[in-house]
């Protein structure tokens, strides 16, 4: 990217940016500048950076993980407007400051561990998921089960210990929200040309997923229920084709019509 496109967009000096990309450690008031123009959620940007994310861009809570990534599947079957009763009972929910910081799931720092302990701290801390278990449930559904992994996998991933391959790198990029070739170019891992093809319902659903980066366990179990709440018997004779299936509870199916 040229520098001088990049100072005009961002409004940060030319001659800043230049110092920058030469080593200089950027500013937190040239990070949330440059965070539209480059395309990134500004909390993003800071981890990209290796800087700490700023209190009032810090959110969550570790117990929500597991009823966000439920509230991610069923939301993913069901039709477009509900979808967006989704989205709206969502974003309609109260921002609550935390008592306290919490800590990243047992991952090693990014200056000794790299790019694995990057990534995992961006889809653990700034997504709200924390549960090494949760965040593997999200990389399965929003890669359509390509990417596959247990959290003990991302746990060596997070620590360095587990090496990074293409495919888990494009994982990653789907379920963040995050252009594959940034990634790659961030994670020095080459992604196969052509990548994934894009995926609109994924895109949205990962969007979803940044924006319940501010629920607290009691939001994000109240969002989960009045989600699943939507799901509705599947007709025995029901095909794949018009319905989604969803749970199976007292040997019926669960799920919602497709439209």
């Amino acid at each position: 990217m040229d520098v001088a496109w990049l100072a005009s967009a961002s409004g940060i000096p030319e001659a800043d940016l230049r110092s920058v990309s030469e080593g200089a450690p950027p500013l937190a008031s040239q990070l949330d500048a440059l965070a539209p123009a480059l395309g990134f959620h500004a909390a993003d940007l800071y981890a990209i950076a290796d800087v700490p994310v700023p209190a009032a861009l810090t959110h969550g809570h570790p117990a929500a993980g597991s009823d966000i990534a439920s509230l991610v599947r069923i939301t993913m079957a069901l039709p477009s407007d509900q979808r967006t009763c989704v989205h709206r009972l969502v974003d309609q929910l109260p921002r609550e400051p935390r008592d306290r910081p919490w800590d990243l799931p047992r991952t090693d720092s990014q200056h000794d561990s790299g790019a694995g302990a990057l990534l995992v701290n961006l889809l653990c801390g700034n997504r709200n998921l924390y549960s090494l278990s949760a965040a593997a449930k999200a990389l399965a559904l929003l890669t359509d089960g390509r990417v596959y992994l247990a959290a003990s996998t991302i746990h060596g991933i997070g620590r360095g210990r587990v090496p990074l391959t293409p495919e888990r790198v494009a994982g990653f990029a789907t379920t963040l929200g995050i252009s594959p070739g940034d990634l790659a170019a961030i994670t020095s891992v080459e992604l196969p040309q052509p990548s994934w093809p894009d995926d609109p319902l994924t895109a949205e659903m990962a969007q979803l997923l940044w924006n319940c980066r501010h629920l607290t366990a009691a939001q994000a179990e109240h969002a989960y229920d009045e989600v699943k709440s939507m799901l509705v018997a599947v007709p025995d004779d029901a095909s794949s084709e018009e319905w989604n299936r969803v749970s199976r509870h007292q040997g019926r199916w669960w799920g919602a019509p497709r439209r």
